[in-house]
């Protein structure tokens, strides 16, 4: 049976490396990457996109109507999964107020709606080439969101032996592409032995 699946990114990130599939004037951003999972992968491995779509925009929306939607998709997916790209995070606004920190911080709460459960998301974190091909600038300690950085080794120290020492599992996209469900499982498997982390669900 397949999982629901929500995708974070930042939409208008230029800096990632560009793929055959956009045309020669066309700037490739995350959004083409959603696309290739979305379109591609999910279909194949028999999962089920939560995500908007790219014709879907919610830019008309207020504010509060856009945390509503997103919440609800968030509410009904079990893996959450992260595109990490060069520009993810600006410096202004604030990280809170940023959409990608949100998206993290619902996706690991444990929500309940309705009388109805959801224990918090499975996360994977897909570091993006930059725009020559690298994955390095991930590896800056300063680099990101610290709610990212928070939920990296941080299994409780009784369990360390054994287990993922992170409960965000991390992989780049070159990985991802050869081994998608492997990953996928990687974290799901986390999500099934989340009391053993210390999750940090404030932004």
């Amino acid at each position: 049976m397949g999982n629901k699946v929500f995708i974070s990114y930042k939409y208008a990130d230029s800096s990632v490396q560009k793929l055959n599939s956009t045309s020669y004037w066309e700037q490739t951003t995350p959004r083409h990457y959603v696309d290739i999972i979305q379109q591609k992968l999910l279909p194949k491995y028999g999962h089920i996109n939560k995500g908007e779509n790219d014709g879907e925009s919610l830019a008309t929306f207020k504010e509060s109507t856009i945390y509503s939607k997103l919440a609800d998709k968030i509410f009904d997916s079990s893996i959450t999964i992260v595109l990490i790209s060069p520009n993810m995070k600006t410096f202004y606004p604030a990280e809170k107020d940023q959409w990608i920190p949100w998206e993290i911080s619902y996706s690991l709460r444990t929500k309940c709606r309705n009388g109805n459960y959801s224990k918090p998301n499975a996360l994977l974190a897909v570091v993006l080439p930059d725009t020559w091909g690298n994955y390095s600038y991930a590896d800056n300690y300063n680099f990101g969101f610290d709610i990212i950085r928070l939920n990296k080794n941080n299994i409780k120290p009784s369990y360390l032996w054994g287990n993922d020492s992170s409960y965000i599992v991390t992989c780049t996209w070159t990985q991802f592409l050869s081994q998608f469900d492997t990953w996928i499982e990687k974290a799901l498997n986390n999500r099934s032995n989340v009391d053993k982390y210390s999750l940090r669900v404030n932004v």
